[in-house]
């Protein structure tokens, strides 16, 4: 019981990633490779404004996040826009993994590779839940994860907004010819995927401290949750953490640590077999 718990809480995490992952593909069809980094990026933020006594601890979240979105708006506008031009056009994929070693040498050589605490939204202690004492700000950072998915969820079925993200995927062209510019729903796609990025940093390194690689790992198990759960639904992500959360953990409480790690790799290829489209995903035409 101690691992599934563990396993379920730790699903926040990467559940909150994936979904960055999730808005930037239902809407462009391109991922954000750099989004490991666009994390260590909240998580630095977090640190720069924690000393900053005249703003309210909201504000100073509030600040990140919005920094975080307009990094994600730029990084569309100049790093995805300029290399997605068609369907077979996978160019974005190169530069957004070359911004992301840029970002990290950047912080390797700028902040030094130790971990620095952050304060922000620090949350110490254990609770118990079903018997098993949980990390705060670990049940935080999953709290925050369902609340994000049922917003997700709930914008894309039920506002304007959502419809119009759906058109832009199935086609743009169709979209502009209405007046709505695809450009520009891919960068709010972008900035609101990053803000998330960030938001995660924060709350990631007010449990662990800000370090150059905070998001490396993280990305990683955000893709496969990703590809677990479906790239095309905003459930996917969350039910894909849950399910490699779990045997990651199960796996890693049975076999050791490096087993852990292998179960969730080999979890993704046989869904990638047997369901290509995820566990509540859908299928589509076009493949990466």
């Amino acid at each position: 019981m101690d691992a599934v718990v563990s396993g379920i809480v730790l699903a926040g995490l990467y559940a909150l990633v994936g979904q960055g992952l999730v808005l930037t593909f239902v809407t462009t069809r391109t991922l954000n490779f750099a989004s490991g980094e666009l994390l260590a990026v909240g998580g630095f933020l977090a640190l720069g404004v924690g000393s900053w006594s005249w703003l309210p601890t909201p504000g100073k979240l509030a600040v990140v996040v919005l920094v975080g979105g307009a990094l994600g708006a730029v990084v569309h506008r100049w790093l995805v826009l300029p290399f997605a031009r068609g369907e077979h056009d996978s160019r974005w994929l190169l530069s957004t993994v070359g911004i992301s070693y840029v970002l990290l040498n950047l912080f390797t050589n700028g902040e030094g590779a130790n971990p620095q605490r952050v304060e922000l939204t620090r949350n110490p202690g254990t609770v118990e839940v079903l018997g098993v004492g949980v990390n705060r700000q670990s049940l935080v950072i999953a709290v925050v994860a369902v609340v994000v998915t049922l917003a997700l969820v709930a914008a894309s079925r039920w506002t304007s907004g959502g419809v119009i993200m759906r058109a832009v995927a199935e086609d743009p062209r169709t979209v502009a010819l209405m007046g709505i510019s695809p450009r520009l729903v891919g960068a709010v796609a972008y900035a609101a995927a990053t803000a998330l990025a960030a938001l995660a940093g924060v709350l990631w390194s007010s449990e662990v401290g800000a370090t150059p690689g905070l998001g490396v790992h993280v990305l990683v198990s955000a893709f496969a949750v990703a590809v677990i759960g479906g790239l095309t639904s905003f459930w996917g992500p969350l039910v894909g953490a849950v399910v490699f959360g779990v045997v990651v953990q199960v796996s890693a409480y049975e076999l050791g640590a490096l087993w852990g790690q292998v179960a969730g790799l080999a979890l993704v290829i046989v869904v990638l077999v047997l369901r290509p489209e995820g566990l509540v995903g859908r299928r589509m035409e076009a493949k990466l």
